[in-house]
């Protein structure tokens, strides 16, 4: 950028917010508000004390939607929907001044927020009557204190720039990307995607690379090159709220499509496995009992997958509404004299042609799954009809009852302090409303993470933190909360997980809050009726031969040699730590190669996605710091956790990573015994294997497959079932049970699973690290028996 650029000046310049958030489900109208309604009143308020703006502390007081600053919206039932004032007293705007800081210039604001159908919507102006050169426009956006993190719109955002050049460019662009460049910070980068005239002055916009709408940054740069009508600027103000309110609907709308289109195809892939399940049940004992328990799984699967397939039809119609809703406002637009508006024209074409064509693409490929699942549970109903009946089980008097099996849920495990579920009564009607809504209130039902972190934070309900469902909204989060908790059920006290999560939350919550009064009510109410059950003992069907269909068996010994094995596996946790704030806690696998090195993955202790920036050395320090490997994790509650001492190697381009374990004196490392290697195997496709995990950082479990080819010199390809928190985890040759691979994850082209060769391990740090190596050998060479 020229320095010529860079002693500009504009004349009078503004920015202006406008930020969308979302009041009401997307697909439903006027009804119900979602949890984080109010949420971007309550940044705005945020906003209001750093930037010391005393009448946006006070904002709730002179919003219609809040009363005795409580969020009411029911106070909006008297306006019109489609598009009103929310300030009291039929005000127009909120003004405001920014007290100057040292050096600052002087900066004036309003504030107009906005009822918008079925968002909240904000235009929010800085501006001043001074002239400022290009550096002082950083002012305009102190602190980034107007970017997506800052304000959290959940439909997105958009910022734009106005001022007045002081003198004539040959290119105004070169001038709008210094503008640019100092209105955001380094980090936030944007690229130019489009110019054009708006009442004969030129207007360029700017978009980060990011799909999520509430991370990405949009920006428009507007010159006021030639004295412009202020009707007509008015006009293009009211106009232009709108049509970016379309924009950012059709973008929200589609990222949440990409959600839905996930989840249904990751309920697709589970097809074949009930399909082949199937097919082996027909020619198994206990015929009728096993393709229940599938039918139950089939409804439950099948009910899902029917909802995801809707709500894709439904974000397909709403982008079909919303685009044509901005045609509409931009043909108003592109009206006005001496305007021309192509940029905005190919983002319509970018709708028609990619968005809306996706969606139907998604939906034209999941549809005949849809049909193909129905058959699937047709044939099974019919097989139960057909099939012939098993000798009963009195369980008590001479009624007979089919034993309990649990309801299809994603990422289901069996916990130490699960009891077997008897038949539940469930949530009555005229509960579940108020429990579900109560739920999604509580600030720990926010996110995914934050309700994580407090069942990780409380000992009564560690053991069922890995399995919580992930959702995308706070109403469908305390939902699907409620579903897997409210026939859960600790061994230990005999108490409901739903009931524990309740008084959890009243203890966490203000007693001067309404909610604290109606968690306390939901407690009261739902205590006898989840009152834990006599526990109901399932008696397999007793059959007329022990093994009628020759099925294989397994020697004691093998089971004992496996066992022996999985006591040097170890869960691994790895906090996510990100310029020196945890985010999160994800989980591999590890295992010991000597009494105190042990091998998992790079990535495991890396803990970064694809997405994120590369680690720093100091939040990788931090991450060791606090690393944990947890042996003999094989029940809820149980397991020996050991730090970390420090990480002795890592290979990135091999994705291993040699660290060394803190010894205990109570649980000496020597009496744990470490997994032999073996670095010369000769892989053939007869070569059996077993994968020792803890899949999604659940209880140790083991799969097995076959080696199917070399990926390259140092990788393999296998078959064996795995999941993400298996990265790290032995791969075994079933024959010796010694590790030939580490498994690394997921190979995507072919549906296979990458392991890298303990070969190629091993001369890797022959080569890097000889005394490492060494050290390994030396341990290797010794008789553990």
């Amino acid at each position: 950028m020229s320095e010529i650029t860079q002693n500009l000046e504009l004349h009078s310049p503004s920015i202006t917010l406008y930020a969308f958030h979302l009041r009401n489900s997307i697909n439903q109208g006027k009804e119900p508000t979602v949890a984080e309604a109010s949420q971007l009143w309550e940044q705005l308020v945020n906003l209001g004390h750093k930037l010391n703006i005393t009448e946006l502390q006070n904002l709730q007081q002179r919003l219609i939607c809040y009363q005795d600053n409580q969020y009411f919206p029911q106070a909006e039932d008297s306006l019109g929907v489609e598009y009103s004032n929310l300030l009291r007293n039929q005000e127009q705007s909120l003004n405001f001044r920014l007290i100057p800081q040292t050096g600052s210039l002087e900066l004036q604001g309003l504030l107009c927020p906005f009822r918008l159908h079925d968002s909240y919507a904000i235009d929010l102006t800085l501006y001043s009557q001074e002239t400022f050169s290009i550096p002082q426009l950083s002012n305009l956006n102190s602190e980034n204190l107007l970017l997506a993190p800052q304000i959290q719109a959940s439909l997105g955002q958009t910022l734009l720039l106005f001022g007045q050049p002081i003198a004539p460019q040959e290119n105004y662009q070169n001038l709008a990307d210094a503008c640019v460049k100092k209105i955001l910070s380094e980090r936030n980068s944007t690229e130019l995607v489009g110019t054009g005239y708006l009442l004969g002055n030129p207007i360029f916009e700017y978009e980060s690379a990011h799909t999520d709408p509430a991370k990405k940054l949009h920006i428009l740069v507007w010159f006021k090159c030639q004295d412009m009508n202020q009707n007509r600027m008015d006009k293009v103000a009211e106009i232009l709220l709108y049509l970016l309110w379309c924009r950012h609907k059709i973008q929200y709308v589609y990222h949440q499509s990409r959600w839905c289109d996930r989840q249904a195809k990751k309920l697709y892939g589970k097809l074949q496995d009930y399909e082949r399940r199937f097919h082996q049940i027909t020619q198994a004992a206990n015929l009728q009992w096993q393709l229940r328990q599938l039918q139950i799984e089939l409804r439950q699967i099948a009910l899902e997958y029917t909802r995801y397939l809707g709500e894709l039809s439904d974000h397909k119609n709403t982008i079909a509404v919303n685009e044509q809703n901005y045609r509409t406002k931009l043909q108003k637009l592109e009206s006005l004299p001496e305007t021309s508006l192509g940029l905005w024209q190919q983002f319509l074409h970018h709708v028609r042609n990619k968005l809306q064509q996706q969606i139907q693409a998604d939906i034209s490929f999941l549809e005949p799954i849809s049909d193909r699942l129905q058959l699937l549970k047709a044939t099974v109903q019919e097989s139960i009809a057909t099939a012939p009946l098993e000798n009963q089980s009195k369980f008590s008097g001479n009624s007979w009852k089919q034993p309990a099996v649990p309801s299809f849920r994603e990422n289901l495990y069996y916990h130490e302090h699960v009891d077997v579920k008897n038949d539940m009564p469930g949530i009555p009607d005229n509960i579940y409303p108020r429990l579900w809504k109560a739920l999604s209130t509580c600030d720990q039902f926010r996110t995914n993470d934050r309700l994580i972190d407090f069942f990780d934070s409380n000992d009564l309900l560690k053991p069922w933190s890995n399995n919580l469902p992930e959702t995308s909204s706070r109403d469908e989060r305390s939902q699907r909360v409620i579903a897997y908790l409210d026939d859960e059920y600790r061994s230990d006290t005999k108490e409901n997980l739903l009931m524990i999560l309740l008084r959890l939350l009243k203890i966490n919550t203000d007693e001067k809050k309404d909610l604290h009064e109606t968690l306390s009510e939901l407690i009261k109410e739902l205590e006898p009726i989840l009152a834990p059950k006599s526990k109901l003992v399932v008696v397999p069907p007793v059959i007329d031969e022990a093994n009628p269909n020759s099925g294989q068996m397994i020697y004691i010994a093998v089971d004992e040699k496996l066992l022996n094995c999985t006591r040097a596996v170890a869960r691994v946790s790895v906090p996510k730590i990100m310029n020196g704030e945890m985010k999160k806690i994800p989980t591999g696998t590890g295992w010991l190669v000597t009494p105190e090195l042990a091998l998992t993955c790079w990535h495991v202790m890396e803990a970064r996605s694809f997405r994120d920036q590369k680690i720093s050395a100091s939040d990788l320090q931090k991450q060791i710091a606090n690393s944990v490997f947890t042996f003999d994790f094989t029940q809820a509650g149980e397991g020996i956790e050991y730090a970390l001492a420090q990480m002795e190697y890592d290979n990135p381009d091999l994705d291993y990573a040699v660290v060394r374990l803190r010894d205990r004196q109570d649980y000496p490392l020597q009496s744990r015994k470490f997994l032999k290697l073996d670095a010369d195997i000769p892989f053939t496709q007869v070569t059996q294997l077993y994968v020792i995990q803890h899949p999604k950082g659940q209880i140790k479990q083991r799969s097995s497959g076959f080696y199917k080819s070399d990926l390259d010199s140092n990788c393999i390809l296998h078959d064996a079932p795995t999941e993400g928190g298996t990265s790290g985890a032995p791969v075994l040759n079933v024959t010796n049970f010694l590790v030939v691979a580490l498994h690394n994850g997921e190979y995507e082209p072919q549906k296979l699973r990458k392991a890298t060769k303990i070969k190629a391990i091993l001369s890797d740090l022959q080569h890097n690290r000889p005394n490492l190596y060494d050290e390994i050998i030396a341990a290797q060479s010794q008789n553990q028996e």
